[in-house]
């Protein structure tokens, strides 16, 4: 994911928002979130189920039909990039993930956190981890030139209603709930997570004309359509480890879509089930969950900042003007 700065009409290239700059010195790619990987016929024969919830290949245009080029790594999601015959990209397992939180590398010198401190506090309960269900919000094409395309897990609404605690929960809270719980968590300078929440489809996507891409996002939207009305799934349904095998001890009651840790996109090296089971609407569970989403981190200030309605801000920039 990268991040650009314009000036002058020329794209200059600067640094992630990563909490320490300075003390950040090695580059990683460390990280904590989900796998959205799964084995198919297109795609890659050694690829490995984590979910079943949403077939991606939906959102794919594998026949290039409205796609014209991409990178050379293709199809990163629903199975991967076979390889020829099939297709004449890197041949590739399916690396589709969400990151939650980058951690870089394991080595606090250059900026990261020990791999033991993560699993220590991610093992302890300290961090705690909701029966993640979630739903697709959108397929888009983020500011690069050419562009990535990506899908997206926004929390929606995106201000959960604090008053009425009868009201159902955002859908993919869950999200934005582990991502503060990590940050408020854990402090070190390479600490960042880039473009939440979104997994990345294909890189440098390339259309044959502006008409091939109103058609594609058109698809694509009436299938994140059909995904939203099927309503939030859980993505690890299977019970599967980390090597596509069932769980050794999964959780009796069958609550098992849980996070992973990535030393890359390409390798897992634990799974982490979940501690915090569902119902969510005690009023117990629900005081917990809305202190976590009442705030959002702010990648400029590198703060926390409250989270408001769109019509309150709206109302604070008006009396800012007012105030000028």
């Amino acid at each position: 994911f990268c991040f650009y700065k314009l000036k002058r009409n020329s794209p200059k290239l600067i640094m992630p928002p990563v909490l320490d700059p300075k003390k950040s010195k090695v580059d990683g790619l460390a990280f904590i979130g989900l796998s959205l990987t799964r084995n198919s016929l297109q795609g890659h024969p050694d690829s490995l189920t984590h979910q079943t919830a949403f077939d991606l290949n939906e959102v794919l245009d594998r026949e290039y039909e409205h796609i014209f080029s991409t990178n050379d790594d293709g199809w990163l999601v629903g199975g991967g990039e076979p390889g020829p015959p099939k297709s004449y990209k890197l041949a590739a397992k399916d690396s589709s993930h969400v990151e939650i939180m980058r951690i870089g590398t394991y080595n606090p010198e250059w900026g990261g956190v020990a791999r033991q401190d993560i699993v220590e506090a991610l093992e302890s309960g300290r961090i705690l981890i909701p029966q993640i269900e979630v739903v697709p919000t959108a397929v888009i094409a983020n500011p690069d030139t050419p562009p990535e395309l990506e899908i997206r897990f926004d929390m929606d609404p995106p201000v959960p209603d604090f008053e009425d605690s009868s009201k159902p929960l955002p859908v993919n809270w869950q999200l934005r709930f582990i991502h503060n719980q990590l940050f408020k968590h854990f402090e070190f300078p390479s600490r960042f997570c880039p473009g939440p929440f979104h997994s990345t489809i294909v890189r440098k996507a390339e259309f044959r004309s502006h008409q091939d891409e109103l058609v594609y996002f058109k698809k694509c939207d009436e299938i994140v359509a059909k995904w939203r009305a099927e309503g939030p799934k859980p993505l690890n349904n299977g019970g599967w480890d980390i090597n596509g095998e069932a769980l050794e001890f999964p959780n009796a009651d069958g609550y098992n879509s849980g996070l992973y840790l990535f030393t890359d996109r390409n390798n897992i090296t634990h799974f982490f089930k979940p501690n915090f089971y569902p119902p969510y609407d005690t009023p117990e569970k629900r005081k917990i969950i809305l202190e976590y989403l009442s705030e959002e981190w702010d990648e400029k200030s590198l703060t926390f900042q409250a989270v408001i309605s769109i019509v309150e801000r709206a109302l604070r920039r008006l009396k800012v003007i007012k105030q000028v």
